[in-house]
Parts: structure tokens; sequence; C-alpha cells
């Protein structure tokens, strides 16, 4: 990336920032808010998939009676069967979970270091995934690899993990720091120090592309610090900070940089919607739709700190202290706000990844609704809704001959009905 290109891309933030903060005052996001957690402890740090949010919570107390020191552990909700569960019962610290389908990974204590452990929803498993005596922390996961930042070489490196081999990989071999990992299909994103530090004011971002086997520097031009990346399929996220606290997307198949707030910090991705967290004391929820670069408020409430953000699909989930302590709160975007094609497309990615049925069933599930997405595309809705029904009484008809469970089906037919609403409002 040109310093040229960069630093006008600053000089045009800034030139707006009137204008940026000037949203706040827009119309709210339509949809229902919905409050996950109600224990006084503190929830924080919510990761959401499909029907299933985790978090770190420490409403089990202290380990150590004389040292600030809480025993936190994870904790889910499914949405489908509206039940909280905890997940991990180690007196020690497990923090910092994320989830991808039925597998929460995050980072443990029980060992006397940190060590990375998986869940496993479907086989009530618990793993340990790294067994090395020094610190592996902040694990991402998507499909069957976990990425998080491991100091095993005297600095901080990625190294990533395949579930289906357990083949353990190291990803960057630079002596500098490398950290804060995040990971979609075969990109991994990264903070990375090699061209400098915080000190210096110089932190960038880099990619590594397991297909090609290529690492890739795609943020950074010397006079800024760049962290915190999240990606979504070619889109990735990250804050800077030097000409104020900005948030970035970067295009990886046009390689065009785009401005998105200031004053943002912590960014989310899902499909064309960024959340982000907005203000510098006391941050309100924000999202920011691509397509029309449109930012829309999901909180506001000047006296509150809302924090840590996460989407998938039509639901965001933050941490939230108005009741004195750090809940989970969900706002889940009415169907207005969230494009059929959207809708289409998390529903697929449900059925692919996360439904459990025969792989006949499956394929006959998304091929209605690939069918549909092409009718829709064309502007034969008729059609598309057509497909939509179908769809819908295939999901009926396992669900009566319990080839599916219940929830998963009323899940399926519930999110098909709202798209068939969409299309027919437009």
């Amino acid at each position: 990336m040109k310093i040229g290109k960069r630093l006008c891309s600053i000089v045009v933030a800034l030139f707006f920032l009137p204008f940026i903060c000037a949203t706040a005052s827009a119309d709210m996001a339509q949809g229902i808010e919905t409050q996950i957690t109600t224990n006084n402890s503190s929830q924080m740090g919510p990761d959401i998939y499909g029907e299933r949010i985790v978090w770190q919570d420490d409403r089990n107390g202290y380990y150590d009676a004389y040292i600030y020191d809480p025993n936190w552990d994870i904790y889910m909700y499914d949405l489908s069967s509206s039940a909280e569960i905890q997940i991990t019962t180690s007196e020690s610290n497990q923090s910092g979970p994320a989830i991808y389908g039925d597998r929460i990974v995050w980072t443990d204590d029980r060992n006397g270091n940190a060590d990375i452990y998986m869940y496993d929803l479907s086989s009530s498993t618990e793993t340990q995934i790294t067994k090395n005596e020094s610190n592996q922390s902040g694990p991402a996961i998507y499909g069957d690899r976990i990425v998080w930042t491991d100091d095993r070489n005297g600095n901080a490196d990625i190294y990533m993990f395949n579930i289906s081999s357990s083949i353990e990989t190291q990803i960057t071999t630079n002596e500098s720091n490398q950290r804060g990992p995040a990971i979609y299909g075969d990109r991994i994103v990264w903070t990375d120090e090699r061209n400098g530090n915080a000190d210096t004011y110089i932190v960038d971002i880099y990619m590594y592309n397991l297909s090609t086997s290529t690492e890739t520097q795609i943020a950074g031009d010397g006079g800024f610090l760049e962290y915190g990346p999240a990606i979504y399929g070619d889109r990735v996220v990250y804050m800077s900070e030097g000409a104020g606290d900005l948030v970035w997307m970067y295009n990886l198949s046009t390689s065009e940089l785009t401005f998105i707030a200031a004053d943002a910090w912590s960014p989310a991705i899902y499909e064309d919607r960024i959340v982000l967290m907005y203000g510098m004391v006391f941050p309100d929820i924000y999202m920011y739709e691509i397509s029309s670069s449109r930012e829309i408020p999901i909180t506001s409430d000047e006296a509150v700190y809302h924090g840590a953000p996460d989407i998938y699909g039509d639901r965001i989930v933050w941490q939230d202290d108005r009741n004195g302590n750090p809940d989970i709160y969900m706002f889940t975007l009415a169907s207005a706000e969230v494009p059929a094609l959207e809708g289409m497309k998390a529903l697929r990615e449900y059925v692919e990844n996360t439904y459990k049925c025969h792989v006949m069933t499956k394929n006959a599930l998304t091929e209605l609704l690939d069918t549909s997405k092409g009718f829709h595309e064309k502007g034969e809705d008729a059609k598309a809704v057509s497909m939509l029904k179908s769809f819908i009484h295939l999901a009926e008809k396992m669900k009566v001959c319990e080839q599916i469970s219940a929830a998963e089906a009323d899940y399926m037919v519930d999110q098909a009905k709202g798209i068939i609403d969409q299309i027919q409002v437009h």
C-alpha cells in the first residue's frame, strides 16, 4: 500500500469527521433487543454463530481468596432452546471464547500456562489442543482450523491446528511479534510488528493464504498503528491510531481501502455489515452497511458502556453494563434491515455448516436455496418464493418424520418465511 494513498485517505476521513460524528442522531435500527444474561456477576466477550452465543463468565467466584483473580468460565446460550449451558467447570480461568458450528475454543490456564482448549457440542467432549509449556492464547476458529498467538519461540507467533488431521503448523516465522489472528476460509490475518512496534508507532496487518502458501502485507505504510483485524470473505476490517482512532476496510480482491468510521473500535464483519464500538468514554454499538455506506445506531445511551460487538446474520451481540455489571445483549435486525439475498446466504450457511442430517437431505435443502437465490437475482421473485416454499415443505416433512429436531426445523422455517416476506415487500 502506498503512503500517499493512505495519507490521502486519512485527510478525507478527517475532513468529513463532523459529518461522521453527527450520524449519532440518525434513526435507530429497526428490530428487537434481548438481554441474554441476567446473572449479577460479569459476562464478557461474546461470540455468536448461528443460534449459539458464547462468552466468559465469573459467576463461580475466585480460585484465590487473597488476590482479585476471577474464576472465568465459558458459558453458552442456545437461542433455539432458550437454554443457558455452562461449558467449562475447571477451577481456573477459561477466557476469550470463539465458536464455529458445534465447536467452541478458548484460552485456558489450568496447567499453569495458557493453553488452547476445545469443546465439541455434538459429542460433549473437551479436548486440549496445545500442550507446549509456553503460552498459547486468543484462539479463532473456522471449519476444522484453529489459529492462535503462541510465544514458544521467545516472541509471539501465529500457529494453526487442523482438527481433522491433528496437525499443528507454525504460520509465522519472523522474529518480531505477530498477534491476534482471525481466520476465514484459507486466509489468516493478524497484527504484525516486523516493521516496528507500538513504541515506534509502526504496527501492520499481514495475511497468510493457506491455499497458495503466500504471506502478504495488506495494510501499513510506516506511520500508523494498525491492529485488531477481522475477516469475512474478501474483506478485512481493522483499527488504526495515528490521526485519531479509525476503522478501515480493505478489499482483498480489488486492493481498495475504505474509511469506515472515526472514534471507533473493535470492528467485526459479516457479509455486508460491520459492527463496531462508536465513541470514546461510553461507546455505543453501531452497524455500518457496506453496500449503502449507511451508519445505523444499534444502542443509544451515553451513560452506558457497550463493548466487544460481534455479528452473525441478522443478530448482533455485545457486552453491556446498564445493570451495574457486564451482561450479554443481542439485537435482532428487522426484516427491513436484512436484504433477501443475505438471508438466503445465512440460511444456506446454517444448513451447510451447522445443521446435522443425512447428506442427501442437506443437498436437497441447499439446492432449493441456491435455486431460489438464482431466481431472485434474475428478478423472478415468484419462482424464488416458490422454491422457498418447497424448502419450508421439506423442512416440515423432515420434522414430522423425526429426521431433524423440531428446533432445527422451526428455525429454518422461520428464516425462510422471513426471506419470503422480505422479497414480497420489495
